[in-house]
């Protein structure tokens, strides 16, 4: 089973990116749980709970965070990268970094809508085939 863990923060960005990757998985026939969390940054302590209860094949976190005019974007951008990042190289699985940072709304719309690129889809496509890297990897 894969598990998304969705922050709620730019729900326009986010649900959009939540749907790509969902309709992905389901169309594949994969199983998959949606957990949401307030904003990107608790992700990574969502992210983190759900690798210790060892129940799921990978994670795949959405989110997106968008500049804005003070410099709450950048620790918040770093926070969630290294906390991430950190999370990712001790996890015995995949972690998908599903977390848009862009200059502004309209490069989140972009990389979020359907009828443009949806990342969503990319997500769930990428925890696809890292599992099954993790599955048949032999020396």
């Amino acid at each position: 089973m894969i598990a998304i863990v969705k922050s709620d923060f730019n729900t326009e960005i986010t649900d959009l990116l939540l749907s790509g990757c969902e309709n992905q998985l389901r169309t594949l026939g994969i199983p998959f749980k949606t957990f949401t969390c307030p904003g990107a940054i608790e992700t990574v302590a969502y992210s983190k709970f759900l690798i210790d209860k060892n129940q799921i094949d990978s994670i795949v976190v959405i989110g997106a965070i968008i500049k804005g005019d003070t410099d709450h974007y950048e620790y918040v951008c770093q926070y969630v990268t290294q906390g991430i990042s950190q999370i990712s190289a001790q996890s015995p699985i995949p972690i998908i970094f599903g977390i848009l940072t862009t200059q502004n709304e309209e490069l989140a719309m972009e990389r979020a809508a359907h009828d443009r690129m949806n990342k969503g889809k990319e997500f769930a496509d990428t925890a696809i085939f890292m599992v099954n890297a993790f599955r048949n990897y032999s020396i």
